[in-house]
């Protein structure tokens, strides 16, 4: 796998060298959202997702012949929090960082000013979030309480691990541009990040009570994550 990344990344820079590629600049803003997978035996405890979002730069080399090499660099940010029922309350946020070099190609569609861009990014995530402990958190039985009595009676101990701070990642996406002159376009970009590990993230509680009765549950991540993202992509000057 490091071989790979490394022969990407050379390839990239010797691209640099070749007088007749384009130098292009794309910005992009999405929104991505991740998947949780859940084991134990209390289904009540559940991480949600919210409000997510990622920027993305990417550094391009596009040749006459549509050929791309270049390198993308992104920060992915996903929202959540706990629910029970119908409460629900924010957690701080998950980030991760990706570095990714790419390959592509770009198809300019017959008299339109659209054009249809395919990329393959491989490269790594690095997630710098802090591990957590829950220590007989009571913020159910706090946040919901009528006439002085919790609304939930719901107490969970347990931790938040990140397994694996660097991860391999995939990212294949398709873009569709409309030029806005010679040297723009505005584009949308379909997204796909696929993770290399089984699992990234990782709250365990091994001890969940409920109305007196004692359980377990294990909310896990890879993130892995699908995105939509609206951008710019700008021919810089030779």
């Amino acid at each position: 796998m490091l071989k790979v990344i490394v022969t990407a990344f050379i390839l990239c820079l010797v691209s640099q060298s070749e007088v007749d590629a384009q130098n292009t600049l794309n910005l992009s803003f999405g929104f991505p959202k991740i998947n949780w997978d859940y084991s134990g035996n209390f289904d009540g405890l559940r991480t949600v997702y919210r409000n997510g979002w990622s920027i993305t730069a990417s550094g391009l080399k596009i040749k006459e012949n549509g050929l791309i090499y270049g390198i993308d660099l992104g920060v992915n940010r996903y929202g959540n929090g706990f629910q029970f029922e119908l409460m629900r309350f924010d957690l701080k946020e998950i980030h991760h960082f990706s570095i990714l070099p790419l390959v592509g190609y770009e198809h300019h569609l017959p008299k339109t000013k659209f054009s249809i861009r395919f990329n393959l990014a491989l490269g790594i995530g690095i997630v710098p979030i802090d591990n957590k402990h829950y220590e007989s958190d009571r913020t159910f039985q706090i946040r919901r309480v009528a006439y002085g009595v919790p609304l939930y009676d719901l107490t969970f101990s347990g931790s938040q691990e990140v397994k694996s701070r660097i991860f391999p990642l995939v990212k294949p996406n398709l873009e569709l541009h409309y030029s806005l002159g010679e040297r723009s376009t505005l584009f949308v970009k379909g997204t796909l990040g696929i993770s290399l590990m089984e699992e990234v993230i990782v709250r365990d509680f091994p001890k969940v009570i409920y109305e007196s009765e004692e359980f377990y549950v294990t909310h896990s991540t890879n993130l892995s994550f699908w995105a939509l993202e609206l951008g710019y992509s700008m021919k810089l000057r030779k």
